[in-house]
C-alpha cells in the first residue's frame, strides 16, 4: 500500500517535469540565407498564440492568424469550448486584418490593438510574400459567407478548411506560413515561444559551436 501511494507523487512529478520541458521548448526560425528582393515580415508572440504580419500589396500591412473557431473567433471561452479545442478536432478560423501603418516594427506595434509579448523581424523574399498573401487572401475571400468580426482581437474571421487540434494550432500554422516564405522552423510548436537565428549562427549551433549572434525581439 505504501509503495503504491508513493508512486503517485512520483508520477505527478514526472508529469510536471514533462510539462515544464515542453513549456521550455523554443521554436527556432531560420530565415532564407539570400532572399531575392528582401523584405521584412513580423512574427508576433501574443503569449499563448502567434500571428504573422505581411507587407500589404500597396501600402500598410496585413495581419493573419489561425485558431479554434468557437474559442478564438467567437470568444466562447467556457469549459466546454476550451476542452473541445484541447481534446478534439474542431472547426478552425482564419483571422485577417488590414492595417494602415507602414511595414515597420513601430508601425506594426501602433496598428495591432492586442497585447504583444514579443515581436521578431524576419527577412524573406518579396515574391514569396506575395505568393503567401495571395493564397491566404484567396482562402479568406472564398469563405466570406462565414465572416465575423471580433472587436477585442481586432480581426475578421472566416472558416478555415483545416480543423484545429492541439497539434495543429496557431503556432504550427504560423510556422507553416514561415516555411512557405522560405524559412526553416524547428521545434514542437505547441507553445508560442520563439527565437530567430541567422542562417550562419544556426549552422554553427547545429555543429555544436558557439553562436555569436541571435535575432532579439524587436524593441522599436
Amino acid at each position: 500500500m505504501g509503495a503504491r501511494m508513493s508512486s503517485v507523487p512520483k508520477s505527478r512529478a514526472l508529469l510536471l517535469t514533462g510539462l515544464l520541458c515542453l513549456t521550455a521548448c523554443t521554436n527556432v526560425v531560420v530565415p532564407p540565407p539570400k532572399p531575392v528582393q528582401p523584405s521584412r515580415v513580423f512574427l508576433i508572440d501574443h503569449g499563448r498564440h502567434a500571428s504573422l504580419v505581411l507587407p500589404g500589396p500597396d501600402s500598410g500591412t496585413v495581419r493573419y492568424s489561425y485558431g479554434d473557431w468557437r474559442y478564438y473567433a467567437l470568444r466562447k471561452t467556457g469549459f466546454i469550448e476550451t476542452s473541445s479545442a484541447t481534446l478534439w478536432r474542431t472547426q478552425a478560423g482564419l483571422g485577417r486584418r488590414e492595417l494602415p501603418e507602414p511595414p515597420t516594427a513601430a508601425g506594426v506595434r501602433r496598428a495591432v490593438k492586442v497585447s504583444i509579448e514579443a515581436m521578431y523581424e524576419v527577412t524573406v523574399g518579396s515574391e514569396e510574400i506575395r505568393r503567401l498573401r495571395r493564397r491566404l487572401d484567396g482562402l479568406f475571400h472564398a469563405n466570406l459567407d462565414t465572416h465575423v468580426y471580433n472587436a477585442p482581437y481586432d480581426l475578421e474571421f472566416v472558416h478555415h478548411p483545416r480543423p484545429y487540434t492541439v497539434f495543429h494550432n496557431s503556432n504550427r500554422v504560423v510556422a507553416l506560413w514561415l516555411r512557405d516564405l522560405g524559412c526553416r522552423v524547428h521545434g514542437l510548436l505547441l507553445f508560442s515561444k520563439w527565437r530567430v537565428e541567422t542562417p550562419e549562427d544556426n549552422a554553427l549551433a547545429r555543429k555544436g559551436q558557439r553562436v555569436q549572434r541571435r535575432h532579439s525581439p524587436v524593441r522599436d
